[in-house]
């Protein structure tokens, strides 16, 4: 009897195409617009962006010290290091194109912010404020640096790395934007464009890693990142939905007439929406990115293929 075959697979997959990463792109580009619009240039956004500026008033006196020397941490010399020690861990895995990728997206990140905060959005006062209120803060430049930095380090650790640099990562942009809400020094929206920016050109690095890798070596190994993903997704929506009940609660109210517990309605919705754009945002990146790790060509075309040829039975 002719023993049995099947067709052979192809040594290696081809890359995935840069639509997904472009898309997303443009997509967060996107967001950063609407938050700015939706919360800065109406009324009712305004509104809810001052009642949770007041609310981050009660109990800020007990974490005011830690905020202070969190927020101290970011400087022009930390942006630079965090450039350098993406670059440096680039070079020492042998993958010189995500390393220069990754220190293109932190540094034009924070070049980014820095524009749109003084030079694009601009914020008039719609609800009477006065002061402080007529001048733009968004995006947030403290948190911009901290989801760069993360951005930065998805885009260059090794595979098993990736999930546990993720979550570690959310919870640390979070801290920073937390902080800043804190000490007053921004306003939700702030912080959740700096988000939007810093995904924005991690996408656009893992668009030019694909574009790059698609004739080079491909040196990770394929990663999935389970269980992180799920839990930054049950985050994702969780946050975003009590950022949204939040929202039902206090809208409608009036700045003369908000009493405390306004505030601090408004506040934890801007607390849970910051924790549910971190987690969604920054978790959508990580799965862009595991989907851009084929094997090596090297590995892959020495490794059998599972289709080949089946023993012949017995006759």
């Amino acid at each position: 009897m002719d023993p049995v075959t099947t067709p052979s697979a192809p040594a290696h997959a081809p890359l995935p195409g840069v639509a997904s990463p472009l898309a997303a792109a443009v997509l967060s580009g996107v967001l950063v617009w609407l938050t700015w619009w939706a919360l800065v240039d109406t009324r009712h956004g305004q509104t809810l962006d001052a009642l949770a500026l007041e609310g981050s008033r009660i109990g800020s006196g007990r974490l005011d010290e830690s905020a202070d020397q969190l927020l101290a941490t970011v400087s022009v010399p930390m942006v630079a290091a965090i450039i350098l020690v993406v670059l440096l861990i680039g070079v020492l895995r042998g993958r010189w194109i995500a390393g220069a990728a990754a220190a293109v997206a932190v540094a034009g990140a924070n070049v980014t912010t820095r524009l749109l905060k003084n030079h694009l959005f601009e914020r008039d006062d719609l609800v009477g404020l006065g002061m402080w209120n007529g001048n733009n803060t968004l995006p947030s430049g403290h948190t911009t640096v901290a989801a760069a930095a993360l951005v930065g380090l998805i885009l260059v650790v090794p595979p098993r790395l990736r999930s546990l640099t993720t979550a570690f990562g959310v919870v640390a942009v979070a801290a920073y934007g937390l902080a800043t809400l804190v000490n007053h020094w921004h306003r939700p929206s702030d912080v959740v464009a700096a988000v939007f920016v810093a995904t924005g050109w991690g996408c656009l690095a893992v668009a030019a890693i694909r574009i790059a890798e698609r004739t080079g070596p491909r040196r990770d190994a394929p990663h999935r990142p389970g269980a992180t993903s799920v839990i930054l997704v049950t985050f994702a929506i969780c946050g975003l939905a009590l950022a949204t009940a939040a929202t039902f609660l206090v809208w409608g109210i009036d700045l003369d007439e908000a009493d405390r517990t306004a505030g601090l309605i408004a506040y934890v919705g801007g607390i849970a929406l910051l924790g549910g754009v971190c987690s969604g945002a920054l978790g959508a990146l990580l799965r862009l990115l595991d989907a851009t790790r084929p094997l090596p060509r090297n590995r892959a075309a020495d490794e059998p293929s599972p289709t080949a040829a089946a023993p012949a039975p017995p006759s």
